[in-house]
This record gives structure tokens, C-alpha cells and sequence, in this order.
């Protein structure tokens, strides 16, 4: 759902208006990804906007949406070295990257985290306007003009930021490049906080997060034991200084057996449960090519799933962001 509003919103931000470094003359000249997180970052964040704002998705599937991409994008120990920027920078290497070790490595995360940034965006114009004005106003004024043949309208860095100070005027270039060089080891959490929503981990996943791992056919335990498996057993990628990191357990792994009872993923939530309320440790065997060997995972802190939880001493711009235009 989300993809076709995605490839929708190419029309006018990357068709019509695209960055100066991808706006190439000929095929021998190199593109330079600088604005990827523009080029994508904020047409996954307008695709998001629209499949709400369509009806094609709930507020509450918007709002599932945004805990799932945040979490993973704090749970991002890559961040730490590799900002923002150099992701974008290194776009042309990172899109064909492989599963284990991408959280440390990190991908092509300037679509997500552009979520994050542009959401924050548009709640400081929200709130310097009074709610007067939003990111609408600035995709007008960026991405609108006459009625003209099809063209391509280069933009830079320089450009974004007087567009944005046309709608609302702000130090917008100091903001944006604290988000494109931070080395913060949290993923830009601020417009989900003052939009008046915070991040909180459960027992229970949410339906989209379900749906995904049905699709993925994937166990997705990053938040608690700091890893990712295939349904099959075998494991995808391990979070540095996680429980399941410091245990020894590393990409490539096949698990076989949990707590002595051969492994489903069934299996391994029990117990993760059960450990909850034990001192023992989760005992994995695995198999890693004609080696087997058993690890004790030192971890208590049962399930965990992310989601929005409304704090109610902040007024609630998520909601407003959400709505149809014609219901503003």
C-alpha cells in the first residue's frame, strides 16, 4: 500500500524536482547521493502520509508503522560511527549489502530515517506557525509552480533549506545537519516526542509487526535477545553488546534446540517467557557449518515489541498530521 504511494510521490520529488548530485547530464558522469535523504527519505515519509491520509491504512496501522521504524532504526548501533550522511554518500554500495552484521554496518537507511527527520519537519513548522502551516505548505511551495513541459528541476542543499524558511523561518541548516552528522547512538526520536507519542516496548506484537513476519517468514527478537532469525532457525543478524552478541551467537548460526526441545519459533518465545521469571540462562544449540555447540544467553527481560503510547501532557500533532487534508 504504502509502496504505491511511495512511487507516487516520485513524480514531483526525484521526476520533476531531483537533487543537482543525481540530476546527471550523461551516463559517464558519476551521481553523488548527498540528498538521498530527500530524494527517498521524504518520499517515505510523504507515501506514509498518503496511505493514511487515502484511507488505505488506519491511524493506528500509521502510528504501528512509526514504532516499528523507529525501534529499528535505535537499535541501530551503526549510527555510532556511520551518520546519516555517509549513508547517503554510500548508497551505491550499501543497496546490495547483505543481512549479517547490518546493524553495525548499517543500509540504505536514509528512507527511514528520513521518516524520522521530515517528521520532525513538519511538527516544528506546525508549532513555530501555531498550526497555521506544515509540510504541505513547504511540498507547494518546493514541488509546485506553473504548468510547464516535462522537465527536471535540480535542487540543492541550499535550496531545501530557503524553502523551508519561505514557510516558516528557523535555523533549519543547523537542524538538519545535526540529523545528517549525528553520531548519537538514538535514533532522531524528537518530532515522534513532540507530536506527542513516545516509544514503549510490550509482550505482544502488533498486528502489522505479525503481518511482516509472516511475510518475512522471519523471527524479528532484536528488542529483547538482539537478534534476527529465519523461521528455519538459522540467524540472520546479531546486535553488538546484545544478550544474544555476548552469549557468542553470531550470523550464519542454525539454531537446533532451546532449552533442550528442538527448535520452532513457538519454542523459542516459551522460552523467553519462561526465562523471565528464572536466573537460568536460555541454552541454544546450534550448528554452524559441521560444529555444534551449545550457548548460554544470559537474558530475563521477556518479550519485547514496539509501539506508540500517547502522552497526554503534549498536545497530539501525530493525529492532525495524519488527517486528510479537507479535515484539517
Amino acid at each position: 500500500m504504502t509502496l504505491l504511494c511511495h512511487e507516487y510521490v516520485h513524480s514531483w520529488n526525484g521526476k520533476y524536482r531531483r537533487p543537482e548530485g543525481l540530476a546527471t547530464g550523461d551516463f559517464s558522469s558519476p551521481m553523488k547521493g548527498d540528498l538521498l535523504w530527500v530524494y527517498e527519505g521524504l518520499t517515505q515519509y510523504l507515501g506514509k502520509l498518503l496511505a493514511v491520509r487515502s484511507g488505505l491504512r488506519t491511524e493506528a496501522d500509521f502510528r504501528d508503522d512509526l514504532a516499528g521504524l523507529a525501534a529499528y532504526l535505535d537499535y541501530r548501533p551503526g549510527r555510532t560511527w556511520r551518520p546519516l550522511q555517509d549513508v547517503a554518500d554510500e548508497a551505491q554500495l550499501l543497496y546490495g549489502t547483505r543481512g549479517d552484521w547490518s546493524s553495525w554496518r548499517r543500509g540504505v537507511d536514509f528512507y527511514d530515517e528520513g521518516v524520522l527527520v521530515w517528521l520532525e519537519v513538519d511538527v516544528t513548522i506546525r508549532q513555530l506557525t501555531g498550526g497555521k502551516k506544515s509540510l504541505d505548505d513547504f511540498c507547494r511551495a518546493f514541488h509546485g509552480g506553473g504548468n510547464t513541459r516535462p522537465m527536471v528541476k535540480p535542487y540543492s542543499f541550499e535550496d531545501v533549506v530557503a524553502a523551508l524558511n519561505s514557510v516558516a523561518p528557523y535555523d533549519w541548516d543547523s537542524l538538519l545537519t545535526k540529523r545528517l552528522r549525528s553520531l548519537d547512538p538514538h535514533a532522531p526520536l524528537s518530532g515522534l516526542e513532540k507530536s506527542g507519542w513516545n516509544v514503549v516496548y510490550g509482550d505482544t506484537p502488533n498486528g502489522l509487526q505479525q503481518s511482516a513476519a509472516g511475510v518475512s517468514k522471519t523471527v524479528d527478537l532484536r528488542y529483547s535477545l538482539g537478534m534476527t532469525a529465519r523461521e528455519d532457525g538459522s540467524i540472520i543478524d546479531v546486535l553488538p553488546n546484545s544478550a544474544a552478541a555476548r552469549a557468542g551467537l553470531a550470523p550464519g548460526m542454525s539454531i537446533i534446540a532451546v532449552n533442550g526441545r528442538r527448535y520452532t519459533k513457538d519454542i523459542l518465545n516459551e522460552g523467553i517467557v519462561a526465562a523471565k521469571s528464572s536466573s537460568a540462562p536460555l541454552e541454544f544449540i546450534t550448528m554452524n557449518n559441521d560444529f555444534i555447540k551449545t550457548y548460554p544467553v544470559d537474558y530475563h527481560g521477556g518479550e519485547r515489541y514496539p509501539y506508540l503510547e500517547r502522552n497526554s501532557s503534549v498536545p497530539d500533532l501525530l493525529s492532525r498530521v495524519a488527517k486528510p487534508l479537507g479535515r484539517n
